[in-house]
């Protein structure tokens, strides 16, 4: 493409009814782009979509893709409008919208045996984010502090897919995957789930447990309803100390760990349950009645493979281990200090600090921004994805 326009522009009103650096800005940019896949990523990983999560241990990442020609380039349309507002000199407010439109995305595919790269989908990535910041606020004689609050809140739906590629898998096992649907989130969950009458009542089967639907729907969304960031800045003198934490909330996770461990009578939920005997489900039978059949999880009278845990197979009923994603998370702490050498024309820097010190999560697994299979595309599942890390540290550093 040779023709890829790109403009930006702004309004700037100084003194806003005669007051002293009361400042407004009005801004906006158009962009438009034309990239190529990046020939150093692999595209190895995809390969678990051939397996059921049952047999994840003959996953191992040996093919790749073999050749990058017969694609075309994905086009991107981004524009953003924004505004900021200055009140003095210590505060500010901003504001963005932006609309990214990507067409003929590239997704890997396999077809006869092959893995090979594909322009599949239309999407459009859109959202808003605001920013307020409070500069340099005095609390003491020699105490500064800054405090900056994002809010940042997107969507990325899926406009269009090629003929054949509708509900493809973009990451994760046979099934159990991410997917590429029209209308839908890109990477909406696509899993098993439990059969509803019209009026969403659970249907029980003869033996009294709710009956697994045949097929596979979207049953979760991971796109949180928003994040916010807060960074805060406390000056003293030569010291100073940064603190960075998030919260993100809303979005929903597949958590495949508890559901293996459910199976094989691993997992803390089997373990305080399994003694509930003559339990009734809520819902109704396949002919429109109340459901009255008592149930016991375990009966150690029947073979084990008809326990609550072990009727719905290795992964159970995918529905039943979607769990909120939230979190509130402290990424960095860090206490840095200046030293002045020679006289000031030199100064000594020593900073001390700590990476994601602490984390608070509504889900019973992993950390939810830990990817599955460490694929780009593969937030969202939770299948013995390995924790999150704190990192401890010191920087040294001269300035001259």
């Amino acid at each position: 493409n040779y023709w890829l326009p790109k403009a930006n522009f702004y309004l700037k009103f100084n003194e806003i009814f005669n007051w002293y650096n009361y400042n407004f800005k009005l801004l906006g940019s158009y962009t438009q782009l034309s990239s190529e896949p990046e020939i150093t990523r692999s595209y190895a990983s995809y390969s678990t979509t051939l397996l059921n999560a049952e047999n994840y241990n003959q996953y191992f990442p040996l093919q790749e893709v073999e050749s990058f020609r017969g694609l075309s380039n994905i086009n991107t349309k981004e524009w953003k409008i924004g505004a900021r507002l200055n009140l003095g000199y210590k505060i500010s407010v901003e504001g963005e919208y932006f609309n990214k439109k990507n067409t003929d995305d590239i997704f890997p595919v396999f077809e006869n045996n092959q893995l090979r790269l594909k322009n599949i989908a239309d999407h459009t990535y859109s959202g808003y984010e605001f920013n307020l910041a409070f500069d340099r606020l005095r609390l003491g004689y020699n105490v500064l502090t800054t405090h900056k609050v994002s809010f940042f809140k997107y969507k990325d739906i899926v406009d269009r897919t090629a003929p054949g590629y509708q509900n493809l898998a973009v990451s994760g096992f046979k099934d159990i995957y991410k997917t590429l649907s029209e209308g839908q989130a890109l990477g909406a969950v696509m899993g098993s789930y439990f059969e509803r009458n019209a009026a969403g009542q659970l249907v029980i089967d003869e033996f009294g447990f709710p009956k697994k639907a045949d097929g596979m729907k979207i049953i979760a969304d991971p796109t949180p309803d928003f994040v916010m960031k807060f960074n805060h800045s406390f000056a003293y003198k030569n010291w100073s100390l940064d603190i960075n934490w998030e919260w993100k909330k809303g979005g929903r996770l597949w958590n495949g760990t508890q559901a293996v461990l459910d199976y094989y009578g691993r997992s803390y939920d089997s373990g305080e349950e399994r003694n509930i005997k003559n339990y009734i489900f809520e819902g109704v039978q396949t002919d429109g009645t109340v459901n009255q059949i008592p149930v016991d999880f375990y009966d150690p009278n029947k073979s084990v493979l008809e326990n609550r845990w072990t009727k719905y197979d290795y992964l159970g009923v995918a529905e039943n281990y979607i769990q909120k994603a939230d979190y509130i998370r402290i990424n960095n702490i860090s206490l840095s200090s200046d030293f002045p050498v020679n006289y000031n024309k030199q100064t000594l820097r020593l900073t001390f600090y700590v990476n994601n010190i602490m984390l608070w999560q509504a889900n019973k697994g992993a950390d939810p921004n830990q990817n599955f299979y460490d694929m780009d595309n593969g937030r969202g599942l939770d299948f013995f994805n390995l924790p999150s890390f704190k990192t401890f540290g010191c920087i040294v550093s001269l300035k001259f």
